[in-house]
């Protein structure tokens, strides 16, 4: 009998674990890779074998499919045999994973030959997609080949019983990678430990991982690396010694998740929001992004140093992408460098879920969760994404496979990174031809373009799908549905009536749209202008409405009249948080993206509801605009006349759902897009619909921002093939 295995199947030992259960049960046959799938023959009946395997997988392992054919078997000693390439070659590509507790046990065993050895891994944990070129997975199709085992290692190697039989990426002392500490200048300074003192001691330094480099520091140098790395506000990620350590800082929740082996960045709520280091780290904000260490030189790290919190953020100069190249290293305006010398064949950054409770929404969807796949419908199509948190998705097999965290695509290396990322993925899962390629409506999106250049490439039809119905077809895939009603939340969106939508409530199924209800709109003054500088979306509601507010001087007011008719308008419920937050003096100028609304946070989390600042709806309009004026106008606490708005506001949507789903017929309502990380706001809506017996259904696995866009364009686009 022969067997085709399809899933997790590469580079999670799972030949091995084949060729244990095997030989447990007595099996004469072999076991290959073949293309991206494993091929076991066996001499008896399969279902006893099978059963066996199932309960024996690696911890990264998942059968996801099985074939069987009937195949005659000579009666040799079951082997494990030289790969082979299939027609094609396609698998669920192994992720990124946190160093397992075995390897972990040998690191901080004097006695062991891997003591301290910071590239220990094992077939259960270690780099995998940001280490492998090609499938199927052997080492030469790795970042590996250079590096020839040892007589130690390959006698691991080739040993059935040790958990390294057949690990592609084994190495130790004598024959593996080495990290090397460099001066500014590129001079030789020292190792592990050197950079380890060099940090104590207060340096600012850069450090390669698996899948990029890092900047790191303590907490106390924060002020400088700000002011070195020109990023006055925007938050950092710390990593922390352990769990006890992170529980101090904050309030942990989904504990499973965070000490897992994708070890993402985590975003808690802060324990103690006035400890100096933390608003260091995260100015402003209720929250803190903290991860555990997940890599063998991060173990090190803390076991050689008395800090218990440094700073790890993606290493970067500004608007690219994060660096992997040794060389670029040294543009970075820093000291000192530790270096490996093994590639990184494919750029991933951290991961990045906030909790809700039980709850974890995926903000950045990288490093231990690419590229995993969810399961689709059969056909061959590239949805294009969005520009900001740039992200690509890829179907074929009857599976979707989104990319990693590419970045804004503002400058021309992200664009080039995009487009090798794309190439290199088709080539891992064996796409040779794309039927159709998804873009977003918005004319100046380089995503856009970027997918209209592979569709040229590709002779394949076109999908325009506009941006929040993409958010409401996520929810769609996500949750098995058909149709749903969906509250779709964010910064911006391209309209078809060419304004920046944000605020929506929409009826979704995978071949139309109807947009149901909206925020009222506003203008918005000189288009990115007043993004950036969120005082000028103050102006224009109180001027819509007819209120003279302290903003701006007569000149510049007389300028912004006239614009008022002719700009952009905006339904975005992210603009408004963007307004509110200016308007009541918690942030005026906008640093990074997402930062005047992030900041609110803190107010609607100590603030409460204690004013009902009542919000009008109409047939297709909520009325936010007058509730805004007066909440200005108000001279209460500013945490309670947030509090109290943004509850209106929230409820307001919430109730448009609920009309919405009773005119469709339909029960299931969704939310999705970037202000659905805000917990109050989502807590507000839930709450609501929850004492009217409706279910809010959330994202789980597809992000919630942007980087659910392709999820979306995916559907849609699929749903007009079989059409």
């Amino acid at each position: 009998m022969k067997l085709i295995l399809k899933g997790t199947v590469q580079g999670v030992g799972f030949r091995p674990t084949v060729y244990r259960v095997a030989k447990s049960l007595g099996l004469k046959g072999y076991v290959k890779n073949k293309g991206g799938e494993v091929e076991v023959v066996i001499d008896r009946d399969p279902d006893i074998f099978l059963k066996k395997l199932e309960e024996n997988l690696p911890p990264l392992a998942e059968i996801k499919d099985i074939e069987r054919y009937q195949e005659s078997v000579s009666k040799e000693e079951f082997k494990i045999v030289k790969s082979s390439h299939g027609e094609k070659e396609s698998s669920t590509i192994p992720v990124d994973t946190a160093l397992c507790e075995e390897c972990l046990k040998e690191m901080k065993d004097e006695d062991d030959r891997r003591e301290s050895y910071a590239f220990t891994n094992c077939t259960n944990c270690g780099a995998r997609y940001s280490a492998i070129y090609s499938l199927p997975y052997d080492r030469e199709k790795t970042t590996m080949k250079p590096f020839l085992m040892c007589e130690d290692c390959l006698e691991e190697y080739k040993d059935p019983i040790d958990r390294r039989f057949h690990a592609q990426t084994t190495s130790c002392p004598e024959c593996g990678p080495e990290y090397t500490l460099y001066d500014e200048n590129g001079n030789e300074i020292g190792g592990i430990s050197d950079f380890v003192t060099l940090v104590e001691k207060g340096n600012i330094g850069v450090a390669k991982s698996w899948g990029g480099m890092h900047i790191i520091c303590k907490l106390e140098k924060i002020p400088d690396l700000r002011d070195d790395y020109q990023r006055p506000q925007k938050p950092f990620a710390i990593m922390v010694r352990d769990l006890k350590t992170a529980k101090r800082y904050a309030k942990v929740e989904r504990e499973d998740l965070f000490t897992g082996p994708r070890r993402p960045i985590m975003v808690f709520e802060k324990k103690d929001r006035n400890e100096k280091l933390l608003d260091y780290a995260a100015t402003g904000l209720p929250t803190i992004g903290i991860m555990l260490p997940y890599t063998g030189f991060h173990h090190i790290f803390f076991e050689k140093s008395e800090l218990d919190a440094i700073v790890m953020t993606s290493a970067n100069l500004p608007g690219e992408p994060m660096i992997i190249d040794n060389n670029e290293a040294f543009d970075l305006p820093f000291e000192y460098f530790l270096l490996h010398n093994r590639k990184i064949a494919n750029r991933v950054d951290d991961s990045l879920v906030r909790t809700h409770g039980q709850d974890a929404f995926i903000i950045r969807r990288s490093r231990g969760y690419v590229p995993s796949a969810l399961k689709f419908e059969e056909g061959e199509i590239m949805a294009a994404g969005a520009d900001k948190s740039g992200c690509f998705a890829l179907s074929t097999d009857g599976l979707l496979y989104a990319s990693q965290y590419l970045g804004d695509l503002k400058s021309y290396d992200a664009t080039k990174f995009y487009e090798k990322t794309a190439n290199h993925l088709m080539s891992l899962l064996g796409i040779e031809d794309i039927s159709t390629v998804a873009v977003d409506l918005h004319p100046k999106y380089q995503s856009r373009r970027l997918g209209l250049d592979f569709a040229e490439k590709f002779n394949a039809e076109t999908q325009e799908v506009q941006h929040h119905w993409a958010h409401g077809a996520s929810l769609l895939l996500e949750h098995d549905l058909e149709e749903i009603i969906t509250i779709a939340v964010d910064g911006t969106g391209y309209g078809e009536d060419g304004n920046s939508w944000g605020g929506e409530v929409l009826y979704c199924d995978k071949t139309q749209y109807e947009r149901l209800n909206h925020l009222e709109s506003f203008p918005l003054l000189g288009g990115e202008k007043a993004v950036r500088d969120p005082e000028r979306l103050v102006f224009a509601i109180q001027r819509k409405k007819g209120f003279e507010g302290n903003y701006f001087d007569e000149k510049q007011k007389n300028v912004f009249d006239k614009m008022m008719d002719e700009s952009v308008k905006t339904t975005s419920f992210g603009r408004l948080l963007d307004a509110v937050s200016a308007g009541l003096d918690v942030c005026k100028d906008r640093t990074y993206e997402g930062e005047p609304a992030m900041k609110l946070e803190n107010l609607l989390i100590k603030g409460r509801s204690i004013k009902k600042y009542e919000v009008e709806i109409t047939k297709d309009k909520i009325k936010t605009l007058d509730p805004f004026v007066n909440m200005m106008k108000d001279d209460g606490s500013r945490k309670n006349r947030a509090a109290s708005y943004i509850e209106s506001v929230s409820k307001a949507i919430a109730k448009a759902a609920i009309q919405a789903s009773d005119k469709k017929g339909i029960d299931e309502i969704g939310i999705s897009g970037g202000v659905s990380y805000n917990r109050p706001i989502v807590e507000s809506i839930r709450s609501y619909l929850q004492n009217r017996g409706y279910e809010l259904l959330v994202h789980k696995k597809v992000p919630n921002g942007d980087m659910g866009i392709p999820f979306g364009q995916a559907v849609i686009a699929s749903a007009y093939n079989e059409n």
